[in-house]
């Protein structure tokens, strides 16, 4: 497969995991159901969609390693960032960025800090 070919398939997936982010629903229920797989529903990222081809799936795990990197090294560059600062350098959602996080956390890649209360409204 060739670069351009990957990075059309990868876009591909960004659109699928947008679309798939939006159908989770609000925030609690799309951090409840992040948690659920993270905490052991599925074995792995390829088993997340168990209609899917091994080719899907292995697209799926190659871009997902490639956005953690991307996440790691901007953190490294910033020394410390925020959910939006993130979300707004790799151009995805808030709510996908917070599925990589989370994963990224797990696997003690990153470390989680101040987490706060938003004002009302906000």
């Amino acid at each position: 497969m060739n670069k351009e070919d990957m990075t059309m398939n990868m876009g591909a997936m960004q659109d699928m995991m947008k679309g798939m982010m939006k159908n989770m629903g609000g925030m609690p229920d799309m951090c409840a159901k992040m948690m659920q797989q993270m905490a052991g529903a599925f074995s792995g990222s390829s088993d997340a969609a168990p209609s899917s081809t091994s080719e899907i799936g292995g697209l799926f795990d190659e871009w997902s390693r490639t956005v953690g990197e991307e996440i790691v090294a901007f953190i490294k560059e910033k020394g410390k960032a925020s959910l939006p600062d993130i979300a707004a350098k790799l151009k995805i959602s808030e709510e996908s960025t917070l599925f990589f996080i989370v994963r990224l956390a797990r696997e003690h890649k990153v470390t989680l800090g101040e987490i706060q209360v938003r004002p009302h409204g906000a």
